[in-house]
């Protein structure tokens, strides 16, 4: 009698252990799981604001081929530089085209509004046809209203 208690005692035991083990093996991958997803959570898009367009200029800059007898072979690569205000703060950013023959929308031209966001080092700006275009923030300014409304017009 006191051998088939016991082992019912350590049947018990086991059967119990093996729920617990049971049950951190499920909750595992689940942890697992929502610990990947979590930063998508934190991934949300800013919300569209409306922005400036202050200047837009389209340049060039040397880019070195090859050298020869130590002299370097450049080809010009096109670049647009565009400044823009978003609330009171002016930003100056890039975008270098795919190739050569890219250009900007028509309807982007000095004064004009534009749907855009800003992030930490990029503008995204909202073309007509509703897609995005990316330019790399190269300065930004922190511009007062205030004071510009203060200063005489000469």
């Amino acid at each position: 009698m006191f051998l088939l208690n016991m082992v019912r005692s350590l049947h018990r035991m086991f059967y119990t252990d093996g729920l617990l083990m049971l049950r951190r093996t499920a909750l595992l991958p689940l942890i697992f799981m929502l610990s990947l997803m979590a930063p998508c959570l934190y991934a949300a898009q800013k919300p569209y604001t409306t922005g400036k367009f202050l200047d837009i200029q389209q340049k060039t800059r040397d880019k070195v081929d090859m050298y020869l007898v130590n002299t370097p072979v450049t080809t010009a690569v096109p670049y647009f530089e565009i400044s823009i205000e978003f609330g009171n703060t002016d930003y100056v950013a890039e975008y270098t085209p795919r190739h050569s023959a890219e250009q900007l929308p028509e309807a982007w031209r000095s004064g004009e509004t534009v749907q855009g966001r800003v992030d930490k080092h990029h503008v995204y700006l909202q073309r007509p046809d509703g897609s995005e275009l990316t330019f790399t923030i190269t300065k930004r300014t922190v511009v007062d209203k205030e004071d510009i409304k203060e200063k005489p017009q000469q």
